[in-house]
């Protein structure tokens, strides 16, 4: 199973996303902003980051383009969820390897994104 860092201001989103990764049996470590993600990336070694794009602080993007200049995390999987569409927010999408939009079934495209990954 995976070590995940999940990135969300919202308090419920961070728990339906912990259940969601949990009951797969995935580790998870937890962010309720982008320079608290930031702080986990460089602290842990993780195998994943589910980040939502609006964050304060950092937004996702912003901790996914720093997260890809370094050497020792550029290859960590990057999964930006996000409220807008694809064709709506090509920021995110520059920096995530996944872009899952919050207005689709999120469990199973959270689950069919993280078996992809590497």
């Amino acid at each position: 199973m995976k070590t995940i860092l999940i990135a969300d201001d919202s308090a419920s989103m961070r728990k339906l996303l912990e259940t969601i990764l949990k009951s797969e049996g995935h580790t998870i470590l937890i962010a309720e902003d982008g320079r608290e993600a930031l702080k986990l990336a460089f602290d842990n070694e993780i195998d994943a980051i589910v980040a939502d794009q609006e964050m304060p602080l950092l937004t996702g993007s912003e901790l996914f383009k720093i997260l890809k200049t370094d050497p020792e995390k550029k290859d960590i999987p990057r999964i930006m969820i996000s409220g807008l569409t694809a064709e709506n927010d090509k920021p995110a999408s520059l920096f995530a390897d996944v872009l899952i939009s919050k207005n689709t079934d999120l469990k199973s495209q959270l689950l069919a994104a993280l078996d992809k990954l590497p």
